[in-house]
């Protein structure tokens, strides 16, 4: 068990180092979101600019649940990429069908995956919340600038 937790710890670690580096390095200033708005500046368009958004975070999450496949292949928890891949799909997100699973010694991975993908799941979410806001900010203090 202890071997266990301690394999998921440092994945969870891996995966917030994972997330708050491509959140802060990639996601926000391929957006443009988050540039000080100054008077006259052109305002983002905000439908690209949210599915440029949306689109670099599910590829950021791709990334995070293939770390998880890797190291169960790695650990031989699962028999191939394939099926750790699906596996941590499928964990991540919390759908869990449970047409595959670890072995007994392992089976405290997907519950603990399933937590942290909540948990990224959730950061993601309050990141795109954030993004609405400032674009409608930026699109109201506009429009009422330009009257």
């Amino acid at each position: 068990m202890i071997q266990q937790l301690i394999f998921a710890l440092a994945l969870t670690s891996v995966t917030v180092v994972l997330h708050a580096v491509g959140t802060v390095h990639m996601v926000i200033p391929a957006t443009g979101v988050w540039k000080p708005v100054t008077a006259g500046a052109a305002v983002p368009r905000p439908v690209w600019t949210l599915i440029r958004l949306v689109s670099l975070l599910l590829v950021l999450h791709l990334l995070e649940m293939a770390v998880w496949a890797v190291a169960y292949e790695f650990a031989n928890v699962l028999p191939d990429f394939e099926t750790a891949l699906y596996y941590s799909l499928k964990s991540y997100t919390t759908v869990g069908y449970g047409d595959v699973l670890p072995s007994a010694s392992w089976r405290l991975l997907g519950p603990i995956e399933a937590a942290v993908g909540i948990l990224m799941l959730g950061w993601s979410t309050s990141i795109i919340v954030a993004a609405v806001q400032r674009i409608y900010n930026a699109h109201s203090t506009s429009s009422s600038s330009a009257q």
